[in-house]
């Protein structure tokens, strides 16, 4: 379906863009304003951010690894959240004084670990990663739904209720299951 934005892309068409925008820019900003809010600011920098990347690494994209709409998400996702990050790092240093409380809300940075400067550690994620991927296969696809929904695109109880037509203590009794179940497949596949 997307090979005329890639083929575009590999001939470093501007066109492309266009097309990308035309065809996903609903889905790019959904993806966006989950885990960023509601600042329409900060989503549109991110978005302007993912079109650039798109267009920057568009000649890399390789069909056998992932689908255009996939590889193109797993990029605002990340975008996204590197955004996150950025944007906590400036109001930590804008504030000082509530320096040490915004570190405790932003999880999503102090639980990032550079791999690459650790290769052994780079290995192991690598492992955990694919152990995780492989427990995550094997759930209904209802089910993955949920969790790739609560745990990667990073939308709250109320989002996923909408969305996938459920009760929000439906949700959350879900995830809960869901959590214990994957915790207890995924020990079992790393100590293999």
């Amino acid at each position: 379906m997307d090979d005329d934005i890639v083929a575009l892309l590999r001939e470093r068409d501007q066109k492309s863009i266009e097309l990308v925008a035309e065809r996903y820019e609903k889905l790019l900003r959904y993806i966006a304003v989950t885990i960023l809010g509601g600042s329409e600011t900060e989503v549109e920098e991110c978005i302007n951010d993912v079109y650039l990347k798109i267009w920057t690494h568009g000649t890399e994209f390789d069909w056998e690894k992932a689908s255009f709409r996939t590889w193109m998400k797993a990029i605002t996702r990340n975008t996204a959240l590197n955004y996150l990050r950025k944007v906590s790092r400036r109001r930590e240093m804008e504030d000082t004084q509530e320096m040490e409380t915004a570190r405790e809300e932003d999880s999503l940075r102090t639980e990032y670990i550079d791999y690459s400067a650790n290769p052994e550690l780079g290995m192991i994620r690598k492992e955990e990663v694919l152990a995780l991927e492989h427990v995550l296969g094997e759930l209904k696809k209802k089910d993955r739904e949920l969790v790739l929904r609560r745990f990667y695109y990073l939308q709250n109880t109320r989002q996923i209720a909408e969305a996938m037509e459920m009760s929000e203590n439906a949700v959350d009794s879900k995830i809960s299951r869901l959590k214990k179940k994957i915790r207890k497949r995924y020990e079992k596949e790393v100590a293999k």
